[in-house]
């Protein structure tokens, strides 16, 4: 009898257990989050990749191409909208397979209404929290109208588009006291043997962070805050040490000198947007960067 009421107790309990992490699985939103996705491998490279930084100014409006569909990092402010349409039109893409709004500061997200209204997406990503401008309300409303809902990144995430291994990583932490330049996403691109790195508005705070997410050596750096100095930028140059490096600046704010000696410390090639749109082209062995003729656009 007592060997039976033992059997039963460890039955129920075993039970329990079972309902708890049932209910548990249940309650995850997995709509407004990813988990890191298992797979790394870098693929077979099959064609070239290409970044374009279009001449914006000071504004971040990057397309990513790659032998299976089109990446968009940020899209600038609300008027050059047109400009990144503009260009995947002109490059024959239909369809944005990844839009990535790295923050909510108007020269990031100032566009995304723009391209959400002309094109369709396959996923939109941005960090897990609220923007407090008109730009951002834009953007979500420009969603929800076209029927999208937002994955808004709470752990890392890994795509694979067409040859290019692409790894997403989010802010660590919940509040910055950068407000909103350190809640950047920051994504990194393999493809064969080259490699990319998009960093956003990363400021002090997020810089710290990415040392123990990413391996940092990379070729091809976009550089984070248009160029602005800050205590971590030696240490993150170094890190990086970048062959090519692009910046988004205008002549009426642009880079900081210190930061451009450490660059030019690093033997990095520099290019910065308001000179032209920036292409940088990979082979998987190898990148090419080149600069359109200046124009005064994007003074």
């Amino acid at each position: 009898m007592f060997r039976i009421k033992k059997h039963i107790a460890v039955l129920t309990a075993c039970v329990l257990a079972v309902i708890t992490l049932c209910a548990c699985t249940s309650g995850t939103k997995t709509e407004t989050t990813a988990a890191p996705a298992a797979n790394t491998e870098v693929p077979s490279v099959n064609g070239e990749y290409k970044t374009t930084v279009l001449k914006t100014g000071k504004s971040d409006a990057i397309i990513l191409e790659t032998t299976g569909g089109t990446m968009v990092i940020d899209c600038g402010e609300e008027n050059d909208g047109d400009e990144v349409v503009e260009y995947l039109k002109a490059n024959g893409i239909t369809k944005v397979d990844y839009l990535v709004i790295t923050h909510f500061d108007q020269d990031h997200v100032g566009g995304a209404a723009e391209v959400i209204s002309n094109f369709g997406i396959g996923e939109i990503i941005t960090p897990d929290y609220a923007g407090s401008n008109s730009e951002y309300t834009n953007f979500i409303t420009a969603a929800s109208n076209a029927n999208y809902s937002i994955t808004r990144l709470t752990e890392s995430k890994t795509v694979t588009l067409g040859d290019v291994l692409f790894e997403i990583y989010p802010p660590l932490k919940s509040s910055y006291s950068e407000s909103d330049n350190d809640y950047s996403i920051v994504v990194k691109a393999t493809h064969g043997s080259d490699t990319f790195l998009y960093a956003g508005d990363a400021e002090l705070e997020r810089l710290k962070e990415l040392y123990s997410q990413i391996d940092l050596d990379v070729d091809f750096l976009k550089v984070p805050h248009h160029g602005r100095i800050d205590t971590e930028s030696a240490n993150f140059i170094k890190a990086v040490s970048p062959k090519y490096a692009v910046i988004t600046c205008s002549k009426k704010e642009g880079a900081d000198e210190e930061l451009m000696s450490l660059l030019s410390a690093a033997n990095a090639a520099t290019y910065l947007n308001r000179d032209g749109t920036i292409t940088a082209v990979s082979t998987g062995s190898g990148i090419t960067v080149t600069q359109a003729a200046a124009d005064t656009s994007a003074e």
